[in-house]
Formats: C-alpha cells, structure tokens, sequence
C-alpha cells in the first residue's frame, strides 16, 4: 500500500514488481493519481480489517461487519490472483507477471481466506451458543 502511494505521487500506475504498464493503459484510466491513491487506500483498510480480526480492538466492530470485510478482501483477492495466474500462464505482452509473484499470491490469498474462515467459525460459535442452550452469556 505505501508502494501504490509512492506510485500516485508520481503519476504512475502499476505494482511495484509488476509488469510494465502499457499506453494504452494510461490512456484508458483518466485520473492515475486518484486510480492510485484509491488502491492504497483499500490496501489500508484491508490491512485494518485484518488487524481487527486478530487485536482485541476488533471485538468493537459489529461481527457481520467485519466477516463481510474479511470475505469480500477475499473474493477481491481471488479475482486479482485470477488474473495474475492467467498472465503467467498465458502472457499478454511483456514484462508480463512473474511465476513467483503468481506463488506468492496464492499462499497469500490462501492466508487471507484461512483468517476469513477462522473467524467466522469463531464468531458463528460465539453467536450460537446462546440459541443452542437458550442461556444468557453474563
């Protein structure tokens, strides 16, 4: 995300490690800078929504609020990493995507979805143990 911040400041788009962006590219996004700081941006809040799910702090968040956060990151996740393995696979141009960048977003998506699944398991638990047994938690 600070890398995609680095990139607004200078008018640039792409990922850091990516493949070279084309002028077609450029000329097709109308305000590179905002594309930019807005993708920083979602780099930030699902780096927030990540920490929620594992701080204490989280616990301040309505539940359904953040499984929806966690599991949308992670369909967002899936698409991009989609595209990433269909670019190493099948390369459009050059400088296309790296195999390795390819691996190291699955594992990282894998992560993410792990996190997304162990928190709704937790806190669907947390959330039914009080209609299962028809007791208060006090």
């Amino acid at each position: 995300m600070v890398e995609k911040g680095y990139y607004a400041t200078q008018g640039r788009l792409g990922i850091p490690g990516g493949p070279l962006v084309s002028a077609s590219q450029y000329a097709e996004t109308a305000d590179v800078a905002l594309t930019q700081w807005t993708l920083a941006l979602l780099g930030l809040l699902s780096a927030i929504i990540a920490l929620a799910a594992v701080r204490p702090w989280g616990g301040l968040a309505p539940r359904p609020l953040l499984l929806l956060g966690l599991w949308a990151t992670g369909a967002l996740a899936a698409v991009s990493q989609l595209h990433v393995a269909r670019e190493v696979l099948f390369p459009s141009g050059p400088g296309g995507w790296s195999p390795w960048a390819a691996v190291q977003g699955v594992a990282a998506l894998c992560l993410w979805l792990a996190m997304a699944w162990i928190c709704t398991r937790r806190l669907g638990l947390d959330t039914t143990a009080v209609a299962n047994t028809g007791r208060d938690t006090k």
